[in-house]
């Protein structure tokens, strides 16, 4: 009898001592703490809380935000006045040209302005066509804030989006936007705000220069 009770002890003994030190797999497949899915430099496009990609689209809170060169896509209103479909486009800042000239005289800027030029290509990414005026759409902004709204007008540097813009799906176009500013100026940023009717965040694009 008190060899039976020395031997149910020593096995109580020794089961708890293989559940202390881990000794049994059974629990060897459950989740634990792991390590980040994408390492350092990989294609992940997770952005820190807070933070707005630079190809930011609708469902943002601000306006997506890139540099010159940069590609923006920027997505048109719903129920937009452009007819059926999806109106959503790629919009890439190429160039400004800071002192820019008219190809047409009569279009020179006032005394005591200069001509600011902004390059853009368009590529309509949506399944509907997307009709604007090209020019009245984009602005630059100064060191002081101050915008300059794009102007009719052609620079010698290349041919201008013209005021009757038309893209269809897939297709792409490039030209230049004309504005006038004071020539003492500092142009820090451009922005181009998609079918423009009233201030919208979501269809807004901001360039920033150097």
């Amino acid at each position: 009898m008190r060899r039976s009770i020395a031997a149910a002890a020593a096995v109580v003994t020794l089961t708890a001592t293989l559940v202390a030190c881990g000794g049994s797999d059974g629990g060897s497949d459950k989740a634990g703490p792991t390590g980040p899915t994408k390492g350092a430099g990989s294609s992940s496009t997770a952005q820190p809380a807070g933070e707005q990609p630079p190809g930011a689209t609708a469902g943002s809170t601000q306006a997506p935000v890139g540099k010159l060169g940069d590609t923006l896509k920027l997505v048109g209103m719903e129920g937009s006045l452009n007819g059926t479909g999806t109106i959503e486009a790629d919009f890439t800042l190429e160039k400004v040209e800071n002192h820019a000239k008219s190809a047409i005289g009569v279009l020179e800027p006032a005394a005591g302005n200069r001509l600011v030029a902004a390059k853009f290509t368009i590529v309509e990414t949506g399944t509907g066509t997307y009709q604007d005026s090209g020019y009245a759409e984009a602005n630059v902004f100064d060191a002081n804030g101050q915008g300059y709204q794009g102007k009719p007008g052609t620079p010698t540097v290349g041919d201008s989006l013209g005021p009757n813009m038309i893209i269809k799906p897939g297709e792409r176009v490039t030209g230049w936007i004309v504005f006038e500013v004071p020539k003492d100026a500092k142009i820090t940023s451009v922005t181009y705000l998609m079918e423009k009717v009233g201030p919208d965040p979501e269809r807004t694009g901001k360039w920033t220069l150097d």
